[in-house]
């Protein structure tokens, strides 16, 4: 049993990694939404959060009056809180392969074409034109740029018009070859390596 949950758990963790190698190998930038980017990390831990703390927690009588189907639902357990954080959650965007001064020239040639204006407060943002306003976060480790919503209250129309916008520019930007993909691809591969590892010698 703990080799199988050993796999179990490092299974959709070795996913979860390569999906990010891939993505920061790519030749261009790539966007993904907020509830996109969640998902993937919600789906990338599960199997930590099922086999480690839910694990623990189960009640041994629950398993030996209902064996495996005691399971059932603890899985949908961790769907429906996923589910709930992923609702509460506030719009965002992730940019893979972009730093934060190429956004600044990026998002300037998107404002001029499209008539936006601009303010800047800082590392906030703000379009009144579209109604939105967010502050920039980069994670120069990950390779990546979030744009945050500041508050909850925003015009979803004015955030699917920027994710747009954005998306068309990036067709006409190619990024430089980081090697912190080849590492994420690597720490994939070990996870499932060492997972089906166990396995087999169980």
């Amino acid at each position: 049993m703990q080799h199988l949950s050993l796999l179990s758990a490092l299974a959709p963790l070795s996913v979860y990694l390569l999906f990010l190698g891939v993505v920061n190998l790519s030749s261009k930038q790539r966007l993904l939404t907020g509830r996109q980017d969640f998902m993937a990390l919600s789906l990338g831990i599960s199997g930590l959060i099922i086999v480690g703390p839910m694990q623990l927690l189960l009640p041994q009588a629950g398993i030996i009056r209902f064996g495996t189907n005691a399971w059932y639902p603890l899985v949908l357990l961790y769907l429906f809180g996923t589910t709930w954080l992923l609702l509460l959650s506030r719009q965002r965007m992730i940019i893979y392969n972009l730093s934060q001064k190429e956004f600044a020239t990026f998002i300037k040639i998107i404002a001029d074409r499209e008539k936006w204006h601009v303010r800047w407060h800082g590392n906030i943002m703000e379009i009144s034109e579209i109604k939105i306003q967010f502050e920039i976060i980069s994670f120069s480790a990950m390779n990546s740029l979030t744009l945050r919503a500041t508050r909850s209250q925003q015009s979803i129309t004015g955030w699917q018009i920027l994710r747009q916008a954005i998306r068309s520019e990036l067709q006409s930007h190619h990024p430089k070859l980081k090697g912190i993909g080849f590492l994420f691809i690597i720490g994939g591969l070990l996870s499932a390596v060492t997972g089906w590892a166990c396995t087999l010698s169980g």
